[in-house]
């Protein structure tokens, strides 16, 4: 029976073609709310392994300020405003 890995360290399996690939969960999106998943790839299950341990430290050590602000910005670029054309003046 396979191991258990704990919460937040992601999952590890063996592809088809051959290649091991790590997956998981970079955050959630601020609107919708869904897990974005990732995943990383390698030929040996233990270089997935590092990967996947150092992906996740550098993921969680991201500033998170960063991604509101970006979250800010496309969610005014979706409002009626920005689709407003300065010559028609109409909107």
């Amino acid at each position: 029976m396979a191991k258990k890995r704990a919460n937040g360290e992601g999952s590890i399996r063996k592809r088809k073609d051959g290649r091991w690939e790590g997956r998981y969960t970079a955050g959630h999106d601020p609107e919708m709310g869904k897990a974005i998943y990732k995943n990383v790839l390698g030929r040996t299950q233990a270089e997935v392994k590092e990967k996947l341990k150092a992906t996740i430290k550098e993921t969680q050590s991201l500033d998170q300020t960063t991604s509101i602000q970006i979250s800010e910005t496309s969610r005014w670029k979706r409002s009626p405003l920005w689709n407003c054309r300065s010559s028609t003046r109409n909107c």
